[in-house]
Formats: structure tokens, sequence, C-alpha cells
């Protein structure tokens, strides 16, 4: 990833999004835990098929940075991969860029199809097409090495590895839920309603 503050204030970024035929790091899903790659040219016929695509932080649809159709964004697959380079004015990211906080990218998409194999007991996950969604700029770690993440929504797919839940977040839901009910069993008892 490159990153340059220009002398206008604004952010150049540019990088790859995700390195074509190279798997990820685990990932989870409704199928259990699996690793992933993207074919050759699923990045391009994506590009062809979507008359836009956005630039968000992290996949919060409330944080777009840039997009293909203001001009800020430019996508395309080359023999590496989905290659991104855009121009960002949002100050935060600016200042998590100049502090080092970016992580890498990215990619939000709906399967079209894929194809599954179990190679000796490794559940391997290959993206034949895809609609591409959206592209994320991240603060949190990619699920695919040099590039993005993963996390799920319905049908939309992300890439980021906050999609495993680690025990302290249980935890702390467990606690919150317990804390819930005796608070609902007090004011049951001491008929206050």
């Amino acid at each position: 990833m490159q990153v340059e503050v220009r002398s206008d204030g604004k952010l150049e970024i540019s990088g790859y999004v995700n390195a074509i035929d190279r798997y990820s790091k685990e990932l989870y899903g409704s199928k259990g835990k699996f690793i992933e790659k993207v074919a050759p040219t699923v990045f391009q016929r994506a590009l062809e098929k979507s008359r836009n695509v956005d630039m968000l932080l992290n996949h919060d649809v409330r944080r777009k940075l840039a997009s293909i159709e203001e001009g800020t964004l430019e996508l395309k697959e080359d023999t590496i991969g989905l290659h991104a380079k855009a121009v960002i004015s949002d100050t935060e990211v600016i200042e998590e860029a100049r502090c080092g906080n970016l992580k890498g990218w990215s990619f939000g998409f709906r399967a079209l199809s894929d194809s599954w194999q179990d190679d000796a007991g490794v559940v391997k996950r290959t993206l034949e097409d895809i609609d591409l969604i959206e592209v994320s700029l991240l603060t949190i770690e990619p699920a695919y090495i040099a590039t993005s993440v993963q996390v799920r929504s319905e049908d939309i797919e992300k890439r980021s590895v906050r999609d495993k839940p680690e025990i302290r977040e249980w935890d702390a839901e467990v606690e919150s839920e317990r804390n819930l009910v005796t608070t609902k069993v007090w004011l049951f008892k001491n008929k206050i309603f």
C-alpha cells in the first residue's frame, strides 16, 4: 500500500485490494471454517458489470471515502489482482494514515458462482463470479495476507477477520444478558412495571 498526503491536504492511496489465485487466512461462514481465493478475471468481469463501486472505511456504508462515479477511485484487475487508487479528503482517515493505522484493504461482494473442495480436511472455496459491492480501506486486520478482510452481512460478504468472535466479546455479551435478566427479575419481584 502506498500512502501520500498531498500538498492540497488530500490523501492519495494505492495498492492491491486482493491478489488473485492466493488463499486467504482462515475464514468462518455458514459452512464452518474455510480458506478462499478469487479466480483470475473475476474482478475484471465484476467491474465490467458495475456502474459504480464505492470505497468505504472498514465496510461502514456511513463512511464513504471515494467512488468510481465521483472520479476519486480507480479500480482495475491486472495479473496480480484488484488494484485500487483513490484520493481521499476524510480528515479522520488522513490522520489514521499519518499515525500508521491503516492495515490494508478489503472487498464486499455477492458470490454468484463458487466452488468448494475438501483437501485433506481443509475446506477451500474458489470465487468464480461475483458482484463487487464495495472496497474498503481498513484499520482492522485483513483476512487476505497483504490485502483484504472478512465480516458477514446477509448475502453480502466482506473480508475481515473480525468474523470470528473473540471469547472476550462473547463473555461480555453473556454478562450483559445476565445483568438484564437480573434487573428484570428485581423489577418483577418489586412489582415495578
